[in-house]
């Protein structure tokens, strides 16, 4: 590992520098938030190991071998990532090695038996992770970055070529960013607010469907089904946008402390979500609930002003303290009895587009229980499914018409020695074959007001529709400018 101070430089930069937008890379961003939540990104590329499953069809490419499998695919999964057990040592950071990926929100009926009514129409993975042996921790408080190389205790221990490999890769990227010429973000200039919406996606649902579907939610409330369920409309469009270009426009116009970039190759996760799902450091395990939106407002006194209408909204604040008693339920199952505690409760975040109210509930995780055990009883969210958990996935599962994909599922993750810090992937755009997927949703309750859900729904997916039309209109306009002049043609803005 080397340290070095790179004031200058952002995650961003990096890849064009040392060429590597258009290879499998897998980018973590902490874009905006408080500095436990916003301090470190995490940049792997060139990965040695790829894992993906759909169902029971497991798929692991090792070092150029592929090996196919039929088994249960988070065993399979954790397996794979126990194989690779890391030595942590002092000045490493929290994610130095590991597997970088995501879990979709349909991996959840391998954890609880579920009906199976929607459709799959965008057939692609349910799991699916990189690992990595190199990866660039940037330090976004101290400004500096870390270029970590990992090598087998028996590389250093023995004849060490291995070793000697790894130093000397870690001085051919830091001479890469050093040297490696232009590397900037685009200049949208006040696009973020100018552009407005000229393209219509074509949606899953109608806007009476939608609605629809919600007064049918209801209908399970008042019969003492659940409490509350999430539903979600998906919006789609074709593009020919360079979805690294686009990241970069997400980036500035919807800041968020969980953001991605990941290129697998054959389909791209463009994100920016603003929720953890579950985080564990040594033994604490963390998880960070969101609930309840308000719209950004057009001066700092609306904003104050529809924060405080939010925070004081009864059916709001029920809500809220509803899905925190759930995770609290949730972390109980995994964590030593009387060591989970709410030790944040309904603060107040803004984002670009939005307000939200959050809490930050932890625990200590129990002897004899694993990080594994931990995501499944965390996983997927209660924010984004409902309350109880399980009553709310089946009727999600009948009133949804098609799969939710990486939707609600997670991205993060599992570094080799025992850390696992993964999102909630909403405020985010799933590219493949020449199309961008949009999805969100709106919590129901019992008052929910169908019309009211619908446009908080489009609401919550503004800034990533806006994102995605910024991209188109400079790509069209051929105005791609990076901060320091230098014009890049076309849409190709994949490398430096």
């Amino acid at each position: 590992m080397l340290e070095v101070p790179m004031p200058e430089e952002n995650p961003v930069t990096v890849i064009e520098k040392l060429h590597l937008a258009g290879s499998p890379l897998c980018l973590l961003e902490s874009g905006k938030g408080t500095e436990n939540l916003a301090r470190f990104s995490f940049l792997g590329f060139e990965p040695h190991c790829v894992f993906k499953s759909r169902g029971t069809s497991v798929e692991v490419i090792e070092n150029g071998v592929c090996y196919n499998y039929e088994d249960d695919s988070y065993r399979r999964l954790q397996a794979v990532i126990e194989s690779y057990q890391g030595v942590r040592y002092d000045g490493l950071p929290k994610f130095w090695g590991g597997a970088m990926g995501y879990f979709s929100y349909d991996m959840g009926r391998y954890f609880e038996t579920l009906p199976e009514s929607t459709i799959d129409d965008l057939e692609v993975p349910e799991t699916y992770f990189m690992f990595f042996d190199k990866v660039i921790c940037f330090d976004h408080v101290n400004h500096t970055i870390k270029i970590i190389v990992t090598v087998s205790p028996e590389s250093v221990s023995g004849s060490m070529p291995a070793y000697r490999e790894a130093r000397k890769e870690i001085g051919r990227i830091l001479h890469l960013i050093r040297h490696g010429g232009p590397g900037g973000d685009v200049v949208i200039g006040n696009r973020a607010r100018s552009v407005q919406n000229r393209f219509n996606p074509e949606c899953n649902v109608t806007k009476e469907q939608f609605k629809e579907m919600v007064a049918n939610c209801k209908e399970y409330i008042r019969a003492g089904d659940i409490f509350q369920a999430n539903l979600s409309l998906r919006l789609g469009k074709s593009t020919s946008v360079d979805p690294f270009f686009l990241y970069k426009i997400l980036r500035q116009v919807n800041p968020s402390p969980y953001m991605s970039y990941i290129d697998f190759g054959d389909m791209h996760i463009v994100g920016s979500s603003p929720e953890l799902l579950v985080r564990l450091t040594g033994d604490l395990a963390e998880t960070r609930p969101i609930a309840g939106t308000r719209r950004r407002g057009s001066s700092k006194e609306e904003d104050l002003a529809l924060a405080k209408e939010l925070i004081t909204d009864e059916k709001e604040r029920a809500e809220h303290i509803m899905l925190v008693d759930l995770e609290r339920n949730d972390l109980g199952r995994v964590c030593s009895f009387g060591t989970v505690e709410v030790n944040e409760l309904m603060v107040i975040e803004e984002y670009s587009h939005v307000i939200h109210i959050v809490s930050n509930v932890r625990g200590q995780l129990a002897e004899g229980k694993t990080r594994f055990d931990l995501f499944r009883a965390c996983f997927p969210g209660g924010t984004i499914t409902g309350a109880p958990k399980i009553r709310s996935m089946e009727i999600i599962e009948e009133l949804e018409p098609t799969r939710r994909g990486p939707y609600t599922g997670s991205v993060g993750f599992w570094g080799y020695a025992g850390e696992m810090e993964m999102n909630i992937v909403i405020r985010t755009i799933l590219m493949k074959d020449s199309m961008a997927y949009v999805q969100a949703g709106a919590g129901i309750v019992a008052d929910s007001i169908p019309e009211r859900e619908y446009y908080e729904s489009m609401k919550k997916a503004e800034a990533l529709l806006r994102a995605l039309e910024i991209a188109e209109e400079m790509a069209e306009s051929g105005e791609l400018h990076d901060v320091n002049g230098a014009n890049r043609a076309g849409g190709e803005v994949a490398s430096a």
